[in-house]
């Protein structure tokens, strides 16, 4: 993943990660946030789908779990509004030593309050702000975001595919785009970056497997 993205996910932007579940978007984000905390820095973890276990940290972080928990603060919004006021009140936690935000994932919330379409138009509203404000944020204080998003299936000319929940909203902001997927070898998965700054499609793709030490490289 370092090695696709020339280093690690970028600061002064928003990195986007989508995928169905279970191929290892909350392990990235964890992982992500204990190799921040180890640099020492803090990390802001907007734990939306409430799947930042404490055992899952320890599993990860290994035997110095208990320093980098304490330096990672995470938040837990129950309603979409919740997590409006959360990121929008975010700065007021800003210090120097803060270099990541992750929300997992975004688009939940987001999802469980669709309703009509007049609502679906007043939360596509809303969620934009939400983006805009942390592209603001990560410009402003030269952070790293990294969002994560569910999924739904679609259909097109060439059949069915997976995309984002509220994807014309979701790709307008990130710099980085990356689908997370299963693939045909059992255990192995594929991350596929979609977007690189102005470079759309750049045919970048690395594999791993999911271990209880997080995400490790893997052959196709």
């Amino acid at each position: 993943m370092d090695r696709m993205l020339e280093g690690g996910f970028p600061f002064g932007c928003i990195s986007l990660v989508y995928g169905e579940a279970a191929v290892g978007k909350t392990t990235l984000a964890i992982q992500s946030s204990v190799s921040c905390t180890r640099q020492g820095f803090k990390v802001l973890y907007i734990d939306v789908d409430q799947s930042f276990s404490p055992q899952r940290l320890a599993q990860i972080a290994c035997l110095d779990s208990e320093g980098v928990g304490q330096n990672i603060l995470v938040f837990l919004p129950e309603t979409f509004s919740d997590q409006s006021s959360i990121v929008e009140n975010l700065e007021s936690y800003i210090a120097t030593n803060v270099k990541l935000i992750v929300v997992d994932s975004v688009s939940s919330l987001y999802r469980a309050s669709l309703g009509s379409a007049e609502r679906a138009f007043a939360l596509n509203r809303e969620l934009n702000r939400q983006m805009a404000y942390l592209a603001q944020l990560a410009l402003r204080h030269d952070l790293c975001v990294l969002a994560l998003s569910q999924v739904h299936s679609v259909l097109d000319a060439f059949g069915e595919k997976v995309e984002p929940v509220a994807k014309r909203v979701l790709f307008h902001w990130p710099r980085v785009i990356i689908s997370m997927r299963p693939t045909m070898k059992v255990g192995n998965k594929e991350a596929v970056l979609e977007r690189y700054f102005s470079i759309e499609s750049p045919n970048s793709r690395c594999y791993f497997t999911l271990t209880e030490r997080g995400l490790e490289d893997s052959e196709h």
